[in-house]
């Protein structure tokens, strides 16, 4: 039995599973088996909406961006088994070669922009002619549905393509491999959608950049309307309006009183202050996109009351609490690629991100110095948090008293200074 459950529409209490050629979710107003509650009737989102919303929200597409260019800057770096960095260039250069499309840079943007807006992420290996695996590529998740059996099971990949008539590719699990940013917390083969809960705001930040366009392109309205005498003649009125518009037209004539024989009433065209909540709309946009992402506001280039001391900090808490769990899924997703399409190749070798590192403090390093002396961490521990390999030197892996550095093992015995470093 083969569902495609990706390929939803929500119309009744009961969802009705069915086969479609485009994908479409429904978002409804009423409690679903598969869905929380998201009440609307008036848009269909689908995954194509995330993906429209990236291009045409500056916010957006900056904020995966960032993400991507700061998650692993400095390319991948290789360790064996016993966490020793590889000096190894020409191993390392050559693992780097498979995930360039044509470079690096352009492989995790391509990465994260499927991984970010649709939750889940979809990889397969590309063959050379001696069917050697030579790079590999991110396929886009609108293209590509998951067939499952009657346990909810993943049997097999179903891979579209924009191109009209072009038939359908169905991959086996050994032939792709699937990542999921968090699993669905109703159906747990999808992934969770990032913008799943924001999705109206950013539709409302472009329909105020709509708003924004329209005001500055009406401002050819005139801002005050005159009411001339009913009594005058169409002669009368063409001379009333070149001479009003000889005698007030202009910087010098600003604020001149005006005395007119044919005016009636004068009524001033005004902008209301709602007409201006498009601005405060957009502050706010941008902030919940921001805190979707984990991205700081300072990091999209908003500079407003960012000084020196709390653009050091968000930089700071950018890194180790955005693109460090970034960093650890992005080394999960390399090293199943390199175990599951090149097993014996690399077997030796695990890869790992090398990253920014974080601007460490004297204040930190006292607090790890003081743990050390309170038997709560090891040498090696300490340099562990702060990403350098593991000492071989002896006694880094044990714990240490605090003045006279004794072994814990030997506190009964002569104090013995531990090696250094």
């Amino acid at each position: 039995m083969k569902i495609f459950w990706r390929e939803i529409s929500i119309k009744k209490t009961t969802p009705e599973i069915i086969e479609k050629k485009n994908f479409l979710w429904h978002v409804w107003g009423v409690r679903s088996s598969f869905f929380s509650e998201f009440a609307s009737w008036l848009y269909t989102v689908s995954l194509n909406t995330f993906y429209d919303l990236y291009k045409m929200n500056w916010d957006i597409r900056q904020a995966v961006r960032k993400i991507a260019n700061s998650v692993s800057r400095n390319w991948i770096y290789l360790i064996d088994m016993k966490w020793d960095i590889l000096d190894d260039w020409n191993i390392t250069n050559e693992i780097n070669n498979y995930f360039k499309t044509p470079t690096f840079l352009s492989f995790k943007i391509d990465l994260f922009r499927n991984y970010l807006l649709s939750g889940e992420l979809y990889v397969i290996p590309m063959y050379n002619l001696k069917w050697e695996v030579k790079w590999f590529q991110v396929i886009d998740s609108r293209l590509v549905s998951k067939n499952v059996d009657q346990y909810g099971n993943i049997i097999e990949y179903v891979v579209s393509s924009n191109v009209v008539w072009t038939p359908k590719v169905k991959y086996r699990l050994d032939e792709m491999s699937f990542f999921k940013l968090e699993p669905d917390i109703n159906y747990e083969v999808n992934g969770m959608w990032l913008l799943h809960w924001i999705v109206y705001d950013a539709l409302s930040d472009l329909e105020a950049m709509k708003t924004n366009y329209s005001l500055y392109e009406n401002q050819s309205i005139p801002n005050s309307m005159l009411l001339l005498n009913d009594d005058l003649s169409e002669n009368e009125i063409k001379i009333a309006k070149e001479q009003f518009e000889t005698e007030f037209r202009g910087s010098t004539n600003a604020h001149k009183i005006l005395i007119w024989w044919g005016v009636k009433e004068i009524k001033t065209i005004s902008l209301t202050p709602r007409d201006m909540e498009f601005i405060n709309q957009r502050k706010m946009t941008t902030e919940k996109i921001s805190a979707v992402f984990g991205v700081p506001k300072s990091i999209l280039w908003y500079v407003d009351n960012v000084n020196y001391s709390n653009g050091r900090e968000m930089r700071k808490e950018f890194l180790e609490w955005t693109i460090r769990p970034y960093e650890v899924d992005f080394e999960n997703i390399i090293n199943t690629l390199i175990n599951q399409f090149l097993p014996k190749k690399y077997d030796k070798y695990v890869l790992k991100c090398d990253g920014e590192q974080l601007e460490e403090t004297n204040e930190r390093y006292e607090w790890q110095r003081a743990d050390i002396d309170r038997w709560i961490l090891t040498i090696n521990e300490v340099r562990i948090d702060r990403w350098l390999p593991p000492s071989k030197e002896p006694n880094c892996d044990k714990h240490i008293t605090s003045r006279w550095a004794v072994l814990l093992e030997d506190i009964a015995l002569d104090p013995v200074l531990p090696s250094n470093e």
